[in-house]
């Protein structure tokens, strides 16, 4: 009789290690923004922390999160007039000036990381559209989507 305590293991699905790569890097940020401000939260000078520092206070509405995973989407793929054009268009879902701060930090410090991952992992040979994903696979960490 055949031993078939490690058949699930042939049943399971090869995952390239890239896609493998995004989905842990997006988990690890998930956890991050919802213990929002995140733990890092570093400013490079007291300017900084004066103009952003309320956006840190407490959390953003799931609008604003949205809004702001969309922005670094197109930022991260070099959409720059888009991102400009998108920042004047949806300016109405902001209700505070304290979310305005948030959206900032909440772009900025994904796209940032995004970014430090790719310097990081040289060996994956992650390429910015690879990086973009990473907003949609948040979204779906944090608000539950299925697709």
């Amino acid at each position: 009789m055949r031993d078939r305590r490690w058949d699930f293991l042939y049943d399971r699905q090869r995952q390239p290690v890239k896609a493998y790569l995004l989905e842990r890097f997006a988990e690890e940020l998930a956890r991050e923004l919802t213990a929002w401000p995140p733990p890092e939260l570093q400013w490079e000078s007291e300017a900084e922390r004066a103009r952003w520092g309320h956006g840190a206070a407490e959390r953003p509405r799931d609008d604003v999160v949205r809004l702001a995973l969309e922005l670094a989407r197109l930022d991260l793929v070099r959409e720059y007039d888009e991102v400009e054009r998108r920042r004047e268009q949806e300016a109405h879902r902001l209700q505070t000036p304290s979310e305005q701060a948030a959206l900032h930090l909440l772009v900025r410090l994904v796209t940032e990381a995004c970014l430090d991952l790719k310097e990081r992992a040289e060996g994956a040979h992650l390429t910015r559209a690879d990086l973009a994903t990473v907003p949609d696979l948040l979204e779906r960490r944090l608000f539950r989507v299925t697709l």
